[in-house]
């Protein structure tokens, strides 16, 4: 379906369901479609090509405080209309009344359409994709002579859209596109025989192959040589990639609807500080870097930035229009959903601010520590209630303020509050290449290690 024809298909959905169900009080229609086109290399060779274009329309009704949902991935056929109404109505018999709280977004600006397409990427050719994809993995065996192979390597262009109308006046649409390049290497030597993922996406067609490729490279065959480390108490720096997971981890706390769930170790500490007074974190939707930048939220609120820590103070949760309405409040345009899911809470570009450092400073203000540079196990060692963590990590040594050797495996346990406390210094080190949280390297006073 062309892009023109989204939204031309919502307004006759919108009229079609509006005119069958007049005994309803509100009506929402969201639209989502995803497309992917990848291009995965082995051997010299194409080894697997794909074209993936998934979407649907979810339904949202109101009546009388109760929200009947419902959804379907066929919106040309009217049969599947009228059983998305069907079925939306017979959820409303199922739902709880809550008058004051179940109620759509009033309209907050004229009918948009937000275009946010890069056609750089769009214009890559094929041939050109291909290419590319060839290039990393020819790169990846090149840098060393211990990389035996390179099981996977290649890139991924997408397209996103999403509109959104309601019976309020709301009317809206944004489309954007993304790339994202990866490779997987694996490295051999006498004594061991290790392996190294890597990503790196972008919302422009500018990508340096070679930093890249070096960047996997450097990692793995690091790896090979990697030592145990005594368990015990360190200072610690963790690198931009390893402070991006951990944070990751716990950007639920953040979320009102957990808060008000008594679900967040945050309830009740609006005001308080939280964190050191280095820290400050925002939400911006629309950053310049940004790799999920938005105009609206799930429900259609128009996205603004918002300070979520300043000098280690917590400012606000993140608010839906349903917590909101809770608390007697706004919305801070967080509503997050896919056209299958419920309404629920998400960050956009989440942001700590950059220090004025370099890694290297510091890593100079340790004696005896460890730079931590990659984290795992997030699903199964973190604890969003107590905050504590218990994860697996990789990284390096530190002796008398230089990198000294790569560490074997071990656990780094700690809690999040304490984590955030003890952070002493932050470099400007921000990777933008990865994921929507956005954070430098950052120099911790002390965390449990055990090998």
């Amino acid at each position: 379906m062309s892009e023109l024809n989204r939204l031309n298909r919502i307004k006759e959905i919108y009229n079609d369901v509006k005119n069958k169900a007049k005994d309803i009080d509100e009506i929402e229609i969201y639209m989502s479609s995803v497309g992917e086109e990848e291009f995965t290399v082995r051997e010299r060779d194409l080894d697997k090509y794909t074209f993936a274009e998934s979407g649907g329309i979810g339904l949202r009704f109101i009546k009388d405080g109760k929200v009947g949902i419902s959804f379907t991935e066929r919106i040309d056929s009217n049969d599947s209309i009228n059983n998305l109404i069907e079925n939306a109505k017979n959820s409303l018999n199922y739902a709880v009344s809550e008058i004051e709280y179940n109620v759509l977004i009033e309209k907050d600006e004229d009918e948009k359409s937000y275009n946010m397409i890069n056609n750089d990427i769009v214009n890559l050719s094929n041939d050109e994709l291909k290419k590319i994809s060839l290039s990393i993995e020819d790169k990846l065996y090149s840098l060393d002579s211990r990389i035996v192979n390179v099981p996977s390597a290649g890139l991924a262009r997408y397209n996103f859209n999403k509109c959104i109308i309601n019976s309020n006046g709301i009317c809206k649409e944004e489309k954007k596109n993304s790339i994202s390049y990866y490779g997987e290497v694996i490295a051999k030597d006498s004594n061991a025989v290790k392996t190294f993922f890597d990503v790196y996406s972008s919302r422009d067609a500018v990508f340096d192959v070679n930093a890249f490729s070096k960047n996997i490279v450097d990692n793995v065959i690091n790896k090979l040589s990697a030592k145990s480390i005594e368990s015990g108490k360190y200072k610690t720096v963790f690198t931009s990639k390893a402070m991006r997971t951990i944070l990751g981890a716990y950007l639920g706390l953040f979320s009102s609807e957990a808060v008000q769930k008594q679900l967040s170790l945050l309830k009740g500490k609006l005001n308080q500080k939280i964190a050191s007074s280095i820290i400050n974190i925002k939400d911006i939707p629309m950053f310049d870097k940004g790799l999920v930048n938005t105009n609206f939220d799930g429900e259609g609120s128009k996205t603004n930035d918002l300070n979520i820590i300043t000098d280690g103070v917590l400012n606000s949760y993140l608010y839906n229009n349903y917590t909101a309405r809770k608390e007697n409040r706004k919305t801070t345009s967080h509503a997050s959903r896919g056209f299958k899911s419920p309404i629920g809470i998400s960050c956009h570009n989440f942001i700590l601010e950059s220090g004025n450092n370099k890694q290297d400073d510091l890593i100079a203000q340790i004696k005896d520590g460890i730079l931590v540079n990659s984290l795992t196990g997030t699903h199964s060692g973190v604890n969003a209630i107590s905050g504590d963590f218990s994860l697996q990590a990789e990284g390096i040594k530190i002796e008398n303020g230089k990198l000294a050797y790569t560490a074997s495996p071990f656990i780094v346990s700690g809690n999040i509050l304490d984590f955030l406390n003890n952070i002493e210094m932050l470099a400007d080190d921000v990777d933008y290449h990865h994921s929507s949280i956005y954070t430098p390297s950052a120099l911790i006073k002390e965390l449990s290690f055990a090998s």
